[in-house]
């Protein structure tokens, strides 16, 4: 490839970006993580911390239905479709972050404590959906890894459509 070229030159311009960039994050004392770390499930919590310190932590079921009962905010990730076959009782849907967002903050102000949940243990939604509303200045959230599989097989509050 010809770097006089001009996509011989934007393959340059990308490739050396890339270099420096990760380079620099490599000696950052505050760097940024290569893989997000695994979130171990929380046997207690707190919701006394009258702090402002952020806490993003994965719950069991007992503790999301502890929470639940204290009347906490949940919001489920999946799609819409999954939303409306059923879900944890008043629970806010996934919709466009902004969108989310300003719905939350009708609600309550964003120290107060949220729990994300989305279809199984297995599913990844729920903690994406957690860092972005970390990213976006809430802090305290939790972030229910059993969701809805072991919530409705525990048959909890739940409802259907909206």
């Amino acid at each position: 490839m010809d770097i006089r070229t001009p996509i011989g030159q934007s393959v340059f311009m990308i490739l050396f970006s890339c270099i420096v960039g990760f380079g620099s994050n490599l000696f950052r004392s505050n760097s940024i993580p290569w893989i997000a770390p695994k979130l171990e499930i929380s046997d207690s919590i707190s919701l006394e911390n009258e702090t402002n310190e952020p806490v993003l932590t994965a719950i069991s079921l007992t503790l999301a239905k502890k929470l639940f009962d204290d009347g906490v905010l949940f919001i489920d990730a999946r799609d819409d479709a999954y939303f409306v076959a059923g879900h944890v009782k008043s629970a806010l849907k996934n919709a466009f972050l902004m969108e989310l967002i300003f719905t939350i903050e009708a609600t309550q102000n964003k120290h107060a404590p949220v729990v994300v949940y989305c279809g199984d243990p297995g599913c990844g939604d729920s903690e994406d959906l957690a860092y972005d509303l970390q990213d976006s200045g809430f802090t305290k959230l939790y972030v229910f890894k059993g969701g809805w599989l072991e919530w409705s097989k525990a048959g909890y509050p739940s409802e259907v459509g909206k």
